[in-house]
């Protein structure tokens, strides 16, 4: 089993968990903001998470010309979940098909990304799982603030 083989799942299960939780909240609760400085919604947590996969996985690790603008996941999240749930879909389908094309070597790779300087494949993949761990976690404490006020 390849590196990415061993790694992908933990990013596909976490950010699928993250894609579900925003689902199952109420038109409220996916754009409702915790009453902290610097809060998000968890409208603006799922857009990040998945423009993050994108940028990372598309991007860094399979070579894909990818535009990404950080702050309009803030700025202006996509609310409706069918929309939400597609564009993971496209972004998790195009991952897979290049998984066959990322042997042990390819991933161990350093490559160019766009904030951090030189990493291997392998090191952006560890970003999106972590980063994906985290949001999650955040979303769920935002949701369950946001069901304790409401």
């Amino acid at each position: 089993m390849s590196i990415v083989e061993l790694t992908w799942p933990y990013i596909d299960r976490s950010i699928e968990s993250l894609v579900r939780l925003f689902e199952d909240l109420d038109v409220s609760g996916r754009t409702w903001t915790p009453p902290a400085p610097d809060a998000n919604s968890v409208a603006a947590l799922v857009n990040h998470t998945v423009s993050n996969a994108e940028d990372n996985l598309l991007g860094t690790v399979a070579g894909t010309a990818v535009a990404y603008e950080r702050q309009a996941d803030f700025d202006r999240p996509e609310a409706e979940p069918a929309r939400v749930r597609a564009r993971w879909h496209a972004v998790r389908d195009a991952f897979v098909r290049r998984i066959p094309d990322l042997d042990d070597a390819a991933v161990l790779e350093r490559v160019s990304h766009p904030r951090r300087g030189e990493v291997t494949r392998y090191e952006a993949m560890l970003v999106v799982a972590r980063h994906a761990a985290e949001h999650l976690a955040h979303a769920e404490l935002t949701r369950d603030l946001y069901r304790a006020a409401h």
